[in-house]
């Protein structure tokens, strides 16, 4: 299992196949799901532009009906747009004929919420499963298969069947048959909702070091905002049927222009304030207060001595109510609660010591 990854040890049989990287384009796509029973249509995406860079992982989160279950099904032709074009590798993929489609899924391995494995089969027949629909000779089977469960961590599971499984292994098979084509593009549905904190995190491993080794396209869908800062490069957030943001995870996280944006990456770049603090915050000053700051630390500044500094600096005292220091797509992040005398000419001092430092400070209020 900690051997690297090779995308010629899947080629069993065949010359090694170079590391091709994939992309997908949404190019002001559109779609319409005509109404039931005389009512009207429902809009489920409108105008969506969006790039998936070659070699990236990137997420898309929203809330339930806000679009991004149709968004990837879209990629694999389990829906067809209503409007505009959407490209894998740079050949426009709208109009394909449904034998087309059976083609182009070759190279696009999907992973589901619920596993979607077929309970009369084993661990190994599930795997080999798509090669058998693909013709591929017994023999060859046999050979990707077994390198597949030894990459996902099941080689002992070979002959068991899935009602004998964990959701973490059910999983783990999943994986290994959307890896079974050699696919260039691997689509997550909710991949990890269904399993618990821990296991969760092993999956995510397993879809990073396929994604860094085997030089994998992931395109994800989530609404667990922990999914996207653990494993995803980029990310864009969806809400009724429009991508309303994208771009480098840790640039949106840090620095969201979204409310729903916000609202979303509050929950792991933010702390609470004190319950004790809560109940007594009022908008505006009175003398004597003190002001409450939300302090954000990104880059080099997330582990530097940066409230000693400022203390040194503008000679002010500054009380720390509560913090964390976290990591965002393998970067550095912070996130400070303070209290500051609000009167000036110190407060102004600490707001202007903040800025010359490049660090982002919110006021949430103010208390006795």
């Amino acid at each position: 299992m900690n051997a690297p990854l090779r995308r010629d040890a899947f080629s069993v049989g065949a010359a090694p196949i170079p590391i091709a990287a994939a992309a997908i384009r949404f190019e002001n796509v559109g779609k319409v799901f005509p109404g039931r029973s005389g009512q009207g249509s429902v809009t489920a995406l409108e105008g969506i532009d969006l790039a998936v860079p070659q070699g990236s992982i990137l997420g898309v989160i929203g809330r339930s009906g806000a679009g991004k279950s149709t968004l990837i099904r879209l990629v694999n032709g389990l829906e067809r747009a209503t409007s505009g074009r959407i490209l894998l590798e740079d050949e426009d993929v709208t109009g394909l004929t449904e034998a087309g489609w059976r083609a182009r899924r070759r190279t696009t391995g999907m992973i589901f919420q619920h596993f979607n494995l077929l309970s009369s089969r084993t661990v190994f027949d599930n795997v080999a499963l798509p090669l058998e629909i693909a013709g591929t000779a017994k023999a060859e089977i046999k050979a990707r298969v077994e390198t597949l469960l030894d990459l996902v961590g099941l080689s002992d599971k070979s002959g068991r069947y899935p009602a004998e499984l964990s959701g973490g292994q059910k999983q783990r098979v999943g994986i290994a048959r959307a890896l079974a084509t050699e696919p260039k593009v691997l689509l997550c549905d909710e991949a990890t909702s269904a399993l618990d904190p821990e296991t969760t995190q092993s999956i995510l491993a397993l879809l990073k070091r396929v994604n860094r080794e085997l030089g994998l396209t992931i395109l994800l869908i989530t609404h667990e905002i922990p999914v996207i800062k653990e494993i995803c490069d980029r990310v864009a957030v969806i809400e009724g049927g429009r991508i309303v943001e994208e771009g480098e995870t840790f640039q949106v996280f840090t620095r969201p222009q979204h409310p729903t944006t916000a609202r979303f990456v509050e929950t792991v770049t933010g702390v609470e304030l004190p319950a004790h603090l809560a109940d007594r915050i009022r908008p505006t000053a009175k003398a004597g207060d003190n002001a409450i700051l939300r302090i954000t630390f990104t880059g080099e500044n997330a582990t530097a001595p940066v409230i000693s500094r400022l203390s040194s600096v503008v000679g002010v005292d500054v009380n720390i109510l509560a913090g964390r220091i976290d990591a965002i797509a393998g970067q550095p992040f912070g996130s400070l609660l303070v209290s500051v005398p609000a009167r000036d000419p110190e407060f102004s001092a600490v707001l202007g010591a903040l800025k010359s430092l490049d660090l982002k400070a919110e006021v949430l209020g103010h208390v006795s």
